[in-house]
């Protein structure tokens, strides 16, 4: 998670940011359900108050302190999500996460930074907040939670539903699942991707440099196929946590060798059209052909 982790001190209640810290996720209680702006704005300025607390504090390094801090913005998110009010909540809480990353030193900041790249990005950035929290639990000595450790230790709460992207940078009709997406993410962005029962698809497997030339000539294919056919949708799944799911989804198709797949062809009414294979050649004729028989 961090480059070079150190030992943590913990969390001791009787220190004034840490006080500040948990009373940031009681306001809630005390406002009417009417006054959730109110509420909002009240918990983070809470919560901005005890990270300068913890700021101060000298005995704490900078590692830690974006764990403490990132670990009760979750928190106070969860505190809104408990009421309904989740989706309202996530902007300013992905703002200031945003915040707490930026006033970090680049040493002290999580090595993995994929978050910042996946789309959409509040729920990417809220995941990465939970992430550190269970971290940050894990890290500690028991003893040094001295009744904190609920702040850490709850099951996660549902987050905003995610929303497929109409493409990437650099693509016209194509959404690219780089190798580092979040698994659980990757998972989410396939079954919307296969949800959209109203164009023909075609989903890329592999990051390597055949699937990247595969993409690359699909994409103004399926953008622009000519011929009076409806444009379609690319999906370049690089990540290996994807694989098991779409090679059960091409078993089910009644395909025999899904290890072999390099680009899955699928219809508008969500079902199989055709495979090119690792060993196939992979080209603008072989991709044009599929598409128009897909169609």
């Amino acid at each position: 998670m961090f480059a070079t982790p150190t030992p943590f001190l913990g969390i001791r209640p009787n220190i004034a940011w840490a006080t500040d810290f948990l009373a940031a996720l009681k306001v809630p209680d005390t406002l009417a359900a009417d006054t959730l702006d109110a509420a909002l704005a009240a918990c983070l300025d809470t919560w901005t108050r005890a990270g300068a607390g913890l700021a101060a504090d000298a005995g704490y390094q900078a590692t830690e302190r974006y764990c403490i801090r990132q670990s009760f913005l979750w928190k106070i998110y969860t505190v809104f999500v408990e009421r309904g009010l989740g989706e309202k909540a996530a902007p300013p809480i992905y703002e200031r996460g945003l915040d707490v990353l930026a006033e970090t030193p680049a040493a002290a900041q999580p090595t993995d930074q994929a978050f910042l790249q996946i789309a959409p990005p509040i729920p990417a950035l809220l995941e990465h907040l939970h992430a550190i929290g269970l971290y940050y639990a894990q890290a500690l000595n028991p003893a040094t939670l001295d009744g904190l450790e609920s702040f850490v230790a709850e099951a996660p709460p549902v987050l905003p539903p995610p929303v497929l992207p109409p493409t990437s940078p650099g693509y016209l009709c194509t959404l690219v699942l780089k190798s580092d997406t979040n698994a659980e993410l990757a998972r989410q962005f396939w079954k919307l991707f296969m949800a959209q029962n109203t164009l023909v698809r075609l989903v890329t497997l592999g990051r390597d440099e055949q699937a990247r030339e595969a993409t690359e000539i699909a994409d103004p294919i399926f953008f622009s196929p000519g011929g009076a056919q409806k444009p379609g949708r690319c999906l370049w799944a690089q990540p290996t946590s994807l694989l098991p799911d779409i090679q059960e989804w091409l078993r089910k198709q009644g395909f025999a060798h899904p290890e072999t797949a390099r680009c899955i062809f699928i219809r508008a009414n969500g079902t199989l059209s055709a495979v090119l294979k690792k060993t196939d050649t992979i080209d603008d004729f072989a991709i044009s052909d599929e598409f128009f028989n897909a169609s």
